[in-house]
Order: C-alpha cells, then sequence, then structure tokens
C-alpha cells in the first residue's frame, strides 16, 4: 500500500532544507490548497539564486503541471519525514513547488549605480529601451532599462553579495569561538547585588538585575517596568519628578529588595525629615515559582512553561551544543531573560510536541533535561493586552529614534557629496596624465561612496519610519469598534462551542471525552480564558460608545431607511439580527435603491460596517434637483 506525505509535513522537510543548504538566507515556505490539489510556494529576498532553491525543492515534487495535457503528471519521488517522533517514508502530497526570488532596495539601488555607470550616467527610473552593454564581465541584452536594471541585480550584485555573506559564515564560528563562554542563568539567592539610583532626569532606575534572583515580582509590585532600550528598571512617569514621591518609591523598592535576601547598593539622595515610606505591596506570585517540580539539585537544562512567561530552557553554557538544537526547534536568545525562549507561547498552552522533540535531542547530546510545565500561573488578558500595547509604545519609540538617525546620517552622506562635487568644475573631465587625475579620481569615488550611503541610510530611514508608524498605530486598530465587534462574534461562537464540549456534545467538528478530569479542566480552562477577554473587549465598546462613537445594531433601522457603508449609501430591504439585506451590484452610484440597482439579487452589510443612516424621507430631499 503506497504510503502519502501530507503537505505540512513536506513543508516543514523543504523548510528544514533549505536552512541547512542555505544557511543564513530567510525563505518564507507556504502552503497552498486548491480543488482536489496542493501547493508550496517558496518565497525569499536576494540570497541563492532560482536554480540553486530548485535543486533543493525538486526531490520533494509530488507531481508537477503539464502544460500540453493540462494534467498533473505524478513523479515517482519519496523522502522520509519524522511525524511526532515517529519516521515515515512515502510520497509527497504536493502538486507543485514554485520558486519566486525578490530583491531588496539596497541591490537595486546597486544594480541601478551600475546600470546609469554602463549608459553615461543616464537614469534608469526615465525608462526607455536600450542596447546591449557590458557590467562586471555579465553581458546584459538590450531591453528596456528596468529589465535590465533588475537583470544586473539577478546576475551581478546578488551574487556578489551572497558570495560574501557566504564567505563570513565560514568565519563566523572560528570567532565564536574565542569568545567567552556563557554561564547559566543565576537562581534565586545568587544574584551579585543590584544597584538602586534615583535623579531628577531619569527617576528611579534599577540595575544588575539577573534572571531568577527574585527581584522581578518585587520590582513590578513597586510599580517599575523593565526597559529594553535601557537593560534596566523604571518607574513609570517619574523622570524630571521632582516631589519626593520618586525618591520614596526608590527607597521602599531597595528596602522590599534588602528584606529578600538581595544585595542592594542604593545611591540615592537623603530622604526628607518625616516622609514615611508605604507599606511593602505583595509581589505577584513570580513566574518561576518554588512550587514547581524541579528535583532538588538538578544541574541540567530546564525546559520550564509558564502561561504567563511562556516556554524558557535555563541552565544552557556557551558551547555545550544546545545552541544547535534549541535554534533548530525556534527558539531564540534573549538577553534580558539570559535564557533561550520560544517565541508566541506567552499567555498559551505548552506546547507539548516542541518540548517533547526538544527534550529528547538534547538528551540524546548528553544533556540531564527535566520539564516543569504549570498552566495556572497565568495573567489576565487585560494585564497581557497592556504588556503588548506597552511594547509597540516602546517600538515605536525606538523605531522613531533609527529612522532620525538614519534621515540624518542621509542628509549628512548628500552634503558631503555635493560638497565634494562643488570643488569640480561642471564637466571637468579627468585630466589624464596631469598631476590633478589622481585628486580627481578619488574625489568621484568619494562622492559616489557617499551617495550610496545617503540611498542605503534614506532607504533605512524610510524602513524605520514605516515600523514606528506601524507600532504607534497598533493600539488604535487593536481598539477599533468594527473590528472589536467582528472579534466578540468570533469569541462568542467560541465560547458556545465550549460549552456544548463541556455538556459532552460535539463541537468545532470533534468532541472530548469528559469522563476524563484532565479534559475537563482544559476546557474549563478555555472557557475561563474566553470569557475573560470577551469581557475585556466588551469593556473597549464600552468606553467607545462613553466616548461618543456610534455602534449600530437592528434598533436603529427599519425597512425604507438609508444605510451608510463603503463610501455609499443603500436601501434597507430587510432588518436582520446581525446585517441589514440591501440591494445587490456593483457600488458605481452613490444612491443604491431599487431603481438604481444594477442586478436583481441582494446582499447583506453588517452593523459592524455601517458608518452612517438616513430615513426614507431624508433621502428624498437628497434626491430632490434643488433649483
Amino acid at each position: 500500500m503506497t504510503r502519502y506525505i501530507d503537505t505540512k509535513h513536506v513543508s516543514a522537510e523543504l523548510r528544514r532544507r533549505l536552512k541547512a543548504a542555505f544557511p543564513g538566507a530567510k525563505f518564507s515556505v507556504l502552503t497552498g490548497t486548491g480543488t482536489g490539489s496542493a501547493w508550496i510556494s517558496v518565497h525569499w529576498t536576494d540570497g541563492p539564486d532560482i536554480k540553486a532553491v530548485d535543486q533543493v525543492a525538486n526531490p520533494l515534487h509530488g507531481a508537477h503541471w503539464d502544460g500540453y495535457s493540462e494534467t498533473y503528471v505524478h513523479t515517482d519521488n519519496e523522502l522520509t519525514v519524522t511525524v511526532k517522533g515517529e519516521q515515515i517514508t512515502g510520497k509527497p502530497l504536493v502538486d507543485g513547488i514554485t520558486t519566486h526570488r525578490d530583491f531588496s532596495d539596497d541591490v537595486l539601488a546597486e544594480a541601478k549605480t551600475l546600470w546609469s555607470a554602463a549608459f553615461g550616467g543616464a537614469d534608469p527610473d526615465d525608462g526607455g529601451m536600450r542596447g546591449a552593454a557590458v557590467v562586471e564581465g555579465k553581458v546584459v541584452p538590450d531591453s528596456w532599462a528596468p529589465n535590465q536594471v533588475r537583470f544586473i541585480a539577478q546576475e551581478v550584485v546578488a551574487p556578489k553579495r551572497w558570495k560574501a555573506a557566504q564567505a563570513a559564515a565560514t568565519k563566523a564560528p572560528a570567532k565564536a569561538g574565542a569568545k567567552s563562554r556563557r554561564t547559566a542563568p543565576a537562581k534565586a539567592g545568587t544574584s551579585a547585588g543590584v544597584t538602586v539610583s534615583c535623579t531628577a532626569e531619569a527617576g528611579v532606575t534599577v540595575t544588575g538585575t539577573t534572571f531568577g534572583d527574585g527581584a522581578a515580582p518585587i520590582l513590578r509590585a513597586h510599580g517599575l517596568d523593565w526597559s529594553r532600550k535601557g537593560a534596566c528598571w523604571y518607574s513609570r512617569g517619574n523622570s524630571g519628578d521632582e516631589s519626593g514621591a520618586a525618591l520614596i518609591t526608590a527607597y521602599a523598592a531597595a528596602e522590599a529588595l534588602r528584606a529578600a535576601g538581595i544585595t542592594v547598593t542604593a545611591d540615592l539622595p537623603t530622604l526628607p525629615a518625616g516622609a514615611i515610606l508605604p507599606a511593602a505591596p505583595v509581589p505577584a506570585e513570580a513566574e518561576e515559582s518554588a512550587e514547581d517540580d524541579v528535583p532538588e539539585g538538578f544541574s541540567g537544562i530546564v525546559l520550564r512553561h509558564t502561561r504567563a512567561g511562556g516556554t524558557l530552557a535555563e541552565g544552557t553554557a556557551r558551547g555545550d551544543g544546545s545552541a544547535e538544537i534549541l535554534k533548530s526547534r525556534r527558539f531564540r536568545w534573549s538577553r534580558n531573560l539570559n535564557a533561550w525562549y520560544l517565541p508566541h507561547s506567552r499567555d498559551k498552552a505548552a506546547d507539548r510536541f516542541t518540548l517533547n522533540a526538544v527534550s529528547e535531542a538534547l538528551q540524546e547530546s548528553g544533556h540531564a533535561v527535566h520539564i516543569t510545565v504549570r498552566e495556572d500561573i497565568a495573567r489576565s488578558f487585560g494585564e497581557a493586552e497592556a504588556d503588548r500595547e506597552g511594547r509597540a509604545a516602546e517600538r515605536a519609540e525606538r523605531f522613531g529614534e533609527y529612522a532620525d538617525r538614519a534621515a540624518g546620517s542621509s542628509e549628512a552622506a548628500f552634503a558631503e557629496a555635493r560638497r565634494i562635487g562643488s570643488a569640480i568644475p561642471l564637466g571637468q573631465p579627468i585630466l589624464v596624465g596631469h598631476h590633478s587625475e589622481r585628486r580627481h579620481r578619488r574625489d568621484l569615488a568619494r562622492i559616489d561612496a557617499k551617495q550610496h550611503k545617503g540611498i542605503e541610510q534614506g532607504n533605512r530611514a524610510e524602513h524605520y519610519a514605516g515600523r514606528a508608524e506601524a507600532s504607534a498605530n497598533y493600539e488604535r486598530h487593536r481598539k477599533d469598534p468594527a473590528r472589536t465587534l467582528r472579534r466578540l462574534k468570533e469569541l462568542e461562537a467560541t465560547l458556545r462551542g465550549l460549552e456544548k464540549l463541556l455538556a459532552g456534545e460535539s463541537a468545532f467538528g470533534s468532541s472530548w471525552d469528559i469522563s476524563k478530569p484532565e479534559n475537563v479542566a482544559e476546557l474549563t480552562r478555555r472557557h475561563t480564558e474566553t470569557a475573560d477577554e470577551i469581557a475585556h473587549w466588551r469593556e473597549i465598546i464600552a468606553q467607545a460608545e462613553a466616548d461618543g462613537v456610534k455602534l449600530w445594531s437592528r434598533a436603529q433601522f427599519t425597512k425604507g431607511d438609508y444605510a451608510r457603508a463603503r463610501g455609499h449609501w443603500y436601501e434597507v430591504l430587510r432588518v436582520n439580527a446581525t446585517s441589514l439585506t440591501v440591494p445587490g451590484g456593483p457600488d458605481i452610484q452613490p444612491v443604491i435603491n431599487q431603481e438604481t440597482r444594477a442586478y436583481s439579487w441582494n446582499d447583506r452589510i453588517p452593523y459592524d460596517a455601517i458608518t452612517g443612516r438616513l430615513s426614507a424621507e431624508d433621502m428624498a430631499v437628497r434626491l430632490t434637483p434643488q433649483d
């Protein structure tokens, strides 16, 4: 019996092979399905050429499209993949793998520069048909200017950069071996000491903490937050404070840290006479709770998961071989946590498959491994959302600074190029053999380098300005009333499905055995979390209504009214529970009713897409020609 490998497992194997064949290159491997077919598309920027990637992908084709017969022709390819720890050999269920290579702005900018030099300083953006030319030994065929620029990017610039990247990668291991070894993360009570300071300019700052020393929950309880940019704890809103509140916070935090057995150096001004320190707040339960099941004196690697902290790998050391294993399982190193972490694992259930796979791989390499999972250590959805919004604000500020610096560097580079060029008379050729020849060529090279830097930094500024804008708009987009209403509909449907599963009925296309206590506990936890998220978004909607945002429902409409949506007015044919029935047809006129409709069928518009209402009488007045 022929065995087949599912498309998602073929896609995972393709990712693994691409990563092994082209270290340093980033690939996007996406799967798609159609009527009786499935395929994989691979996208990347710069890096290796398409032929090299096709050589890796071709053995994973299960079939290919034959344009003559207009049918899929199956291949004899077989591959072996690992699924849930079991090796399976079979034919890939993939009807085609397409590869598409893009080029970065830097590569295209360099290609344009080379094209301009080959065609006497012309601007490729002006277009036009051009003859053949030779660029760094490659013959550029006659074609339109944009096509020639892309040819240069593909055949000259990108291969040169990819070759340089591969050469740098081969040197990286030797350099890495010379670095000092990284020590395992500190455990509670082993901190070398922290420093608490308070200044009028920076407010309260705490430095010297380490992951697991017990300082984090104490500082959070005193209102301090972690700053990735400054690599320190700080108190929001206390910079520039001269009222004494910041100083009291600093003293209180220092005393609480000392009470927890942490060595503290307090570089603080004298506390005003009569000042009373507030009672020490009760810190939130630490994410690395002592109630986990790590054996006493265990010195191996701990794979720890909590809902609040995500999945972490603690106890690794530089050069012990764990880094390669963790990287291959999507783990990343965090300097802030001084530990490996699994991205996007916070506020989610533990990925048991990944934990078991990592544990097995680490044990095979000689490491002692212990897995501990605490799903009960969690934070509310509101706390998680506030944390995401805070990090988005930090990203906006950080990317804004990057953009400003890059823009300033770009302008300075262009200004320097103009200054150098101003010393050369307009149209002055290079006087070959003259004493000025060397200086002239040197200045031209400097101008070219400065212009390249100006272009590169300008593109960098534009890139970070876009990221800063996206981060700054994060909260506005998340709390947009229309999006929030749609999100609530999905969450309420999920909640109803969970209630069915808890009642022993089927939902989401499956059913759970509720005779098992662990299933009931998991469903109950999901139900609680979903209800918590629904309550949060309902508060957002209530706040939007209190701020004057109009939210529409069936109560505001009757048959014959007009509703505004998508920039047009539609006659209301029927009022439904979640939508309005309106005339169908292309939206080519401002008012669409029974007389102006283009087609006979009707359409539905959900209430969250509606932005206005007019009665039939008001619309009749609007449509009446004015004398």
